[in-house]
């Protein structure tokens, strides 16, 4: 089970990798933890990062970091039966990501 799950994760991140355009904001992804739950085109744990573009495409960016960070409206953040928990990451990275995101 657990090497399962690390050819799992290794792929989802061969994939992660192979299809973002940007490293600098794809590797703040990464850093912060985004990764581990979204891809770029294909739903896992989380939504697709095309499918989050698409969904916030024109939010205020700002409003998005701080719904990210503080983890309250969190019907906002869940899609499907897993909700998305608060990041600890910092807001400047959380802001990083988002931008990146809604470029796709």
């Amino acid at each position: 089970m657990l090497i399962k799950n690390l050819l799992k994760v290794s792929a989802f991140i061969i994939t992660f990798l192979a299809t973002t355009n940007t490293f600098a904001d794809q590797a703040t992804a990464m850093k912060i933890g985004c990764a581990g739950c979204h891809q770029m085109a294909v739903k896992t744990v989380g939504p697709a990062i095309k499918d989050i573009a698409k969904k916030h495409n024109g939010a205020n960016i700002d409003d998005l970091v701080k719904l990210v960070k503080s983890g309250k409206n969190a019907d906002q953040l869940t899609w499907g039966t897993i909700p998305m928990p608060p990041s600890p990451a910092p807001e400047a990275d959380v802001k990083k990501v988002i931008s990146w995101m809604l470029q796709q």
